[in-house]
């Protein structure tokens, strides 16, 4: 039987059972769904006509010099699935993103390190834009933080290593 108590009476916590643990945790299997999203404007972005694995996904307009069109990404974290309904998206290309029915440019968050002039973009889950109520994601196609990330997130890891 092992010992509970140490010789002077403190807790003995073996360091295997807390790695069992902590890696028995559901937390991290859980993704964050958007149901609510808005351009810096107000408008909303959520395309009910087009859903992506089951959720209505969100719709950019995109811009860059000789292209332009509308994509919808997914809603959930982690999945990098898009539908594109009109012009082109090139991957690793950087993209001017922009509200689909306004056409107010969205605004940069922080910069990505996937290259020089790529960009974090902010889209609002309020109508009033709140950087501690919003998500992020990189403005170039096949950019590894194409996926949304919390703001919050986003801010706290550039903070703590100087980038994404």
């Amino acid at each position: 039987m092992n010992k509970i108590f140490s010789k002077d009476g403190r807790l003995l916590i073996p360091i295997a059972d807390r790695i069992k643990v902590k890696s028995t945790k559901k937390e991290e299997d859980v993704r964050y769904i958007v149901d609510h999203a808005y351009c810096p404007k107000g408008c909303s972005i959520i395309d009910l006509e087009h859903e992506i694995n089951g959720v209505p996904g969100l719709r950019i307009r995109f811009k860059r010099e000789g292209s332009e069109g509308e994509f919808v990404i997914s809603a959930i974290e982690g999945d990098f699935d898009k539908i594109v309904l009109s012009g082109e998206l090139r991957d690793g290309v950087k993209d001017e993103l922009f509200c689909p029915h306004c056409n107010t440019p969205f605004k940069k968050l922080v910069n990505c390190n996937c290259q020089a002039d790529a960009d974090m973009i902010v889209v609002g889950l309020t109508p009033k834009l709140d950087y501690n109520e919003a998500i992020t994601f990189c403005n170039v196609t096949g950019c590894s933080n194409g996926t949304f990330i919390k703001s919050g997130d986003a801010i706290r890891h550039v903070r703590l290593l100087g980038s994404l």
